[in-house]
């Protein structure tokens, strides 16, 4: 259909964007993921080392006890499978261990009868620290220490993940990025003053 002469088509109504408030330093890609999941299961090998030991223990001294006449009639098996409700508590609480890391903070979640989430802004971590003993090079393990700026817990270490050298220079890089692009401040000091913990930009 052709307009008439001094007709105008109708414009089509433009879409409003969101936009961050003013001041903010928000930034495209703030919730960019860069860890989800559970730790390597070579990270509890400890915890079945240390049942599959009580396990043995148990049948030994089920071994040595039915030697004894008094002992013989009874079901000294049992102990042999001493470490098997450890073991499997072992695995459940492995199960239910998640991280969740973005550029903008670390969640922890645990527990196998309840439920906790810890969680730590990353603006708040002053340094990143990466470990590896002569075991954990065999298991392919390491931990990364975040060292925050809470008093009581300063610490939080990241046991077993996958690929933690990488990990570890991606935190640190996100770490940088964070205390660079908040602003926020923090009551520190017995006194009560208020100091910026963040450089400006």
């Amino acid at each position: 259909m052709q307009q008439q002469p001094g007709h105008q088509a109708p414009q089509q109504p433009v879409r409003a964007q969101a936009q961050p408030p003013v001041g903010s330093n928000a930034r495209p890609g703030d919730s960019e993921i860069i860890f989800e999941g559970v730790a390597r299961a070579t990270s509890v090998y400890s915890g079945y080392i240390k049942w599959f030991g009580a396990s043995i223990v148990g049948g030994v001294a089920a071994y040595l006890l039915g030697l004894i006449p008094f002992f013989s009639t009874w079901p000294l098996w049992i102990l042999g499978f001493v470490g098997i409700p450890g073991m499997l508590w072992t695995f459940f609480r492995y199960r239910t261990t998640r991280y969740k890391i973005t550029n903008r903070r670390l969640e922890h979640e645990h527990g196998v009868l309840t439920t906790t989430v810890d969680s730590i802004e990353l603006w708040r971590v002053l340094d990143v620290r990466y470990s590896q003993n002569i075991i954990d090079r065999m298991f392919g393990n390491a931990t990364v220490t975040l060292i925050g700026t809470d008093q009581t817990d300063p610490e939080f270490e990241l046991y077993g993940l996958p690929n933690a050298r990488k990990l570890f220079e991606d935190l640190r890089e996100a770490v940088q990025a964070a205390r660079h692009t908040s602003r926020p401040m923090e009551m520190v000091g017995a006194d009560g003053m208020m100091e910026n913990m963040m450089e400006h930009q």
